[in-house]
């Protein structure tokens, strides 16, 4: 997408009100498309500006730009690779055709259930795989961190308690995974960005939002819709949390990568135990806002279990017939081995013990990337 020149004079203009950062010696700007109240914005952005500060000695001052501020949504990629922004968030499947590879292995979410075994296992992944790592000098820029969704459920404007009670109904769905599911049960999938789905459930343009939970109270979707199923349909992770302009990064000191890196492990944690105990707050006070939640039924379950089984093959066949990748079954064997090495790692880990989760991601990937010649 071709970026329009006023946002590149919203950029300059937003970034010279930043007097507490003019005596930074590198400044960035940072975009994130959801509101301040979502843990990946709050956590991964707001409080991790915060952590370089004070990592760097007040040497780095990261410019936080939040909803669409500085680029439109589907303009992550775009306007972090023309350098409109420094570093961006960006939802991958928004824009399949630049991202192939990564769009690929997102399919294999409805398979997955742990957002933090995710996490890790797609950063380590992205940040060492040959064909990762070929996509990201493509598209100019350098992959720094992943993220992963809590589970998605059903957030509808009706009830939906069995498996019959999806048939005809309008299904915002994140990803072709999710929307040939939808088609499986006799719904139709939408395929509509998550910012527009207020919007869609209160007029009636969708019946059901395939989203996580805790954006019942981030969005505000109890307020139009009083239904949730828990059906598991697994993490969103596709794209990146943290990616920067390749050029801008390779400006950066030796330093100053390595305190992006050290800092972006430490907020990975923390922002995925956050968005995880939003979720579960989010679950837990949505009957207050009369909304009734369900457990699925053994038909809903049993219908993403052997949809998930076929997720592999799906994959697959998306990079082979779709994405004309040489060999889709050689990165999602890649993936999927990696996915192992991480279950291996978290065993016996305390999923609630930041400090742990942060040495093992550390460790076990973090400490092992060459800030002197990572992204080069």
């Amino acid at each position: 997408m071709q970026i329009n020149k006023f946002w590149t004079a919203v950029a300059v203009c937003a970034a010279m009100g930043f007097g507490s950062a003019a005596s930074a010696k590198t400044q960035l700007n940072a975009s994130i498309w959801f509101p301040e109240s979502q843990p990946l914005t709050r956590y991964g952005y707001m409080e991790w500006a915060k952590k370089v500060d004070k990592a760097s000695n007040g040497e780095i001052k990261i410019n936080v730009f939040t909803d669409t501020t500085l680029l439109p949504v589907v303009a992550h990629l775009s306007g972090l690779r023309d350098g409109i922004a420094d570093i961006t968030y960006h939802a991958g499947t928004y824009t399949p055709s630049d991202l192939p590879e990564d769009n690929v292995l997102a399919v294999l979410g409805i398979a997955l259930s742990e957002p933090l075994l995710t996490t890790f296992a797609v950063a380590d992944f992205y940040m060492n795989d040959p064909d990762m790592q070929a996509l990201w000098k493509r598209q100019k820029i350098t992959f720094l961190g992943a993220y992963a969704s809590v589970p998605y459920n059903l957030i509808c404007r009706t009830k939906v308690a069995q498996l019959g009670d999806l048939k005809g109904l309008k299904l915002r769905t994140p990803g072709p995974v999710h929307a040939e599911w939808a088609r499986s049960v006799g719904a139709a999938p939408v395929n509509v960005p998550s910012s527009e789905m207020f919007t869609g459930l209160d007029k009636g343009q969708i019946d059901c939002a395939v989203m996580g939970a805790n954006e019942l109270q981030t969005r505000s979707l109890w307020d139009v819709a009083k239904h949730v199923n828990m059906a598991n349909l697994g993490p969103y992770f596709a794209g990146w949390e943290w990616a920067m302009n390749r050029a801008k990064w390779n400006k950066l000191s030796d330093k100053e990568r390595r305190i992006l890196l050290d800092t972006i492990a430490e907020s990975t944690v923390e922002t995925e135990l956050a968005y995880i105990a939003a979720g579960e707050q989010a679950i837990k006070e949505a009957p207050n806002h009369g909304v009734t939640v369900y457990q699925p039924s053994p038909e809903i379950n049993k219908s993403i279990e052997d949809f998930a089984s076929h997720a592999r093959a799906m994959a697959i066949k998306e990079g082979k017939e779709r994405f004309k990748l040489k060999d889709p079954e050689g990165l999602v064997s890649r993936f999927e081995a990696t996915l192992a090495k991480w279950e291996k790692l978290m065993q016996g880990v305390d999923r609630k013990d930041p400090k742990a989760l942060t040495a093992l991601l550390k460790d076990n990937l973090y400490n092992k990337i060459d800030e002197k010649t990572y992204g080069k």
